[in-house]
This record gives structure tokens, sequence and C-alpha cells, in this order.
């Protein structure tokens, strides 16, 4: 159960709303519309063993910034992961917690340092009662200094809220096609 006052404070935020193309690095066996890896291990905005999230990104150099990220937090090498698959969507939210907004950050008492650091915890503490509130996800930077990251609660989608794929394909053809461009 998330604390009293962080569920009283984010009632008095206002829903925010998110539209339009996120994209997602997923491993191989994970269905394109399960959050059930981060419910099982948790999250930035989820803690472990707690509710499914769909981490997305955008831009898509901000999904790539974050696989990148996850690579070299393992020590792997990016050709590591041949079966890891770039995932795009086509998002309609409508009860988003903002938190690219300073205004939103401060009725939380957060900053961006905290929400962007290597300790998740104050994180996963908003996340579960964002969750636990009803809102449909988080919209916030991206701890890569990308994009934002679009964290898509999918059991807490209203009637007016989508989430649709269109397309994926493998990551490392994607990196390679990326890297000939450059």
């Amino acid at each position: 159960m998330p604390s009293p006052e962080l569920v009283a404070a984010l009632d008095r935020v206002p829903r925010g709303a998110v539209s339009g193309l996120v994209y997602r690095h997923l491993g191989a066996g994970y269905s394109t519309m399960s959050g059930e890896g981060a419910r099982v291990s948790g999250g930035r905005w989820n803690p472990p063993d707690s509710f499914p999230v769909i981490y997305t990104a955008t831009p898509v150099e901000a999904a790539i910034a974050e696989f990148r990220r996850m690579a070299a937090r393992q020590g792997r090498a990016e050709t590591d992961f041949v079966n890891r698959r770039l995932v795009a969507y086509r998002v309609t939210l409508n009860g988003v917690l903002d938190l690219t907004q300073a205004d939103n950050l401060a009725a939380l008492g957060l900053t961006s340092r905290i929400i962007t650091a290597d300790d998740v915890v104050p994180c996963q503490a908003i996340g579960e009662a964002a969750h636990y509130v009803g809102y449909e996800g988080i919209l916030a930077p991206s701890a890569t200094s990308i994009g934002s990251v679009v964290a898509v609660f999918p059991t807490k989608l209203g009637a007016s809220s989508t989430i649709e794929v269109l397309d994926e394909e493998l990551l490392v053809r994607y990196l390679a096609r990326a890297d000939s461009n450059d």
C-alpha cells in the first residue's frame, strides 16, 4: 500500500495525455503487449513482484539509448542481444502522470535528478502510488538524457486509451541500418 501522503499528493496532480509513436526494446519470448517481465523484475516505475508495465520511449533514439544503457549496466556487448526486438507502438493515453512538467515534480517533492538517478526506489514509490490511484502510466525524462520514457500501465487503461503495435524488427538489424546511415 502506498503512503497516504503520496496518494493524496497524486490526487491533486492533473492528469495529462500522451499520443503518438513510442518504441520499446524487448527480449525474445516476451509478448509485445505484456508487461510481465517488468511485473516480475520491477523497473524504474514499479517494484518487483507488483504490476505489469510496458516500458516505452520516444523518440526511437531514446529507446536505443535505453537499450545501450541496459547492455552497459550488464557489462555486455550490444551484439550479445541478437534476438532482442525493437517494437513501434501508437499510443493514446488520457490519464498520465506527466513528470516532464516542473509543477508536477514540485507537487510531489521531486526533481529531475531524483527521477533519473540510479537509485530507483523513489520512482518505484511514485509508480506504485500512481498505479494505485488509477493513472494509466507515467511520462518522464529518460535516465539516458535522450527523450522521454512512457511507462504504460496496461491494466489501468481507460476506455478511450489505446496501445497498438505498429511494427517490430530485430534490434540488431535496426542498429546495423542506422549505423550504415551515419
